[in-house]
């Protein structure tokens, strides 16, 4: 028989701050899965383009993925940045909060 109430969500707030540190964060990124900031910033002036970032497919292999908004003009996009082929996802535009 239970004798007390559930935690409740802010139960946190009545003890001391625990550290957190995800263990992926306490390793640098590997070099490979990241882009030069000028190509980055130079993909990012093409008009539409929201993000670029880094992605690896289930075979291993990565891909460079370009976030557009619809409406921005495709067919000057790179077929491949950096030896790596792009995939382009879209949708609605990415907007900072």
């Amino acid at each position: 028989m239970a004798t007390g109430n559930p935690p409740g969500p802010l139960d946190f707030l009545s003890g001391d701050p625990v550290p957190v540190a995800p263990e992926h964060a306490l390793t640098s990124p590997d070099a490979a899965d990241r882009l030069p900031r000028a190509v980055v910033e130079d993909l990012m002036r093409h008009p539409g383009v929201d993000g670029v970032w880094i992605e690896h497919e289930t075979s291993g292999e990565r891909v460079v993925v370009i976030h557009y908004t619809p409406g921005g003009d495709l067919s000057r996009l790179p077929a491949r940045v950096s030896g790596m082929p792009t995939r382009l996802v879209g949708g609605e535009p990415i907007v900072a909060l």
